[in-house]
């Protein structure tokens, strides 16, 4: 994916940010999927600095206008943020989003970490993972649950459970192992844009996975 990533946007010029606009709309829509409606419901994200917490982040703006009710917990100050992420974080202070939310909601979005993690949760990261897990509220996965590692499906150390995970463009190796079942929850594949021309330069054939729709059931 990181490949992909590239490409798209250095080779494509495909910006990052429309992939993020995609990836938010579509993780809103997941949202308002497994709520059977958001209009009145609150819905609060959880933030890391990477690209997820930016997805994350414009999930929220989508479903504010929905009708929900709308925050976000950061993992670390907005300036830690990376340029995308602290864009729609800039937004969503534009429109009075509380950016400092308890966490008392319908659901929670978990946008901590991504595909590149490489060890365990570590500092206010594994506190807000921890936190959300003792609210047994659901929770909803951008990518992949937080603490997992992307290849084994391993938990790297305290891991979110997810009710249901919304994987972009394609499925990560370890969401589809058996020992990450416990993790996952319902696992949806979401078309965020990244052309089949892209894949086909890392041997990935793409054509037709979206044919029947652009979110994908992969496991209920």
């Amino acid at each position: 994916m990181a490949d992909a990533d590239r490409i798209a946007s250095a080779e494509l010029g495909i910006p990052l940010e429309l992939l993020m606009e995609n990836a938010s709309h579509q993780i809103a829509v997941a949202a308002r999927l497994l709520l059977a409606g958001v209009a009145g419901k609150k819905i609060v994200a959880l933030v890391g600095s990477g690209n997820n917490g930016g997805d994350a982040l414009g999930a929220l703006r989508h479903l504010l206008g929905w009708g929900a009710t709308v925050g976000a917990r950061l993992a670390g100050p907005a300036d830690r943020l990376r340029p995308l992420a602290r864009r729609q974080f800039d937004i969503l202070a534009r429109c009075g989003v509380a950016l400092e939310a308890a966490m008392d909601a319908d659901l929670l979005i978990d946008g901590l970490l991504g595909y590149s993690v490489t060890g365990p949760p570590r500092d206010a990261v594994s506190d807000l993972i921890r936190a959300a897990n003792a609210t047994r509220l659901p929770i909803l996965a951008v990518d992949l649950p937080s603490g997992m590692h992307p290849d084994t499906g391993e938990p790297l150390g305290v891991t979110i459970p997810a009710a249901l995970t919304v994987t972009l463009a394609l499925p990560k190796r370890g969401l589809m192992t058996t020992r990450s079942r416990a993790l996952v929850g319902e696992l949806l594949l979401a078309d965020i844009g990244i052309p089949p021309q892209a894949f086909d330069r890392i041997g990935i054939e793409t054509r037709g996975l979206f044919e029947s729709g652009d979110l994908v059931r992969i496991i209920r």
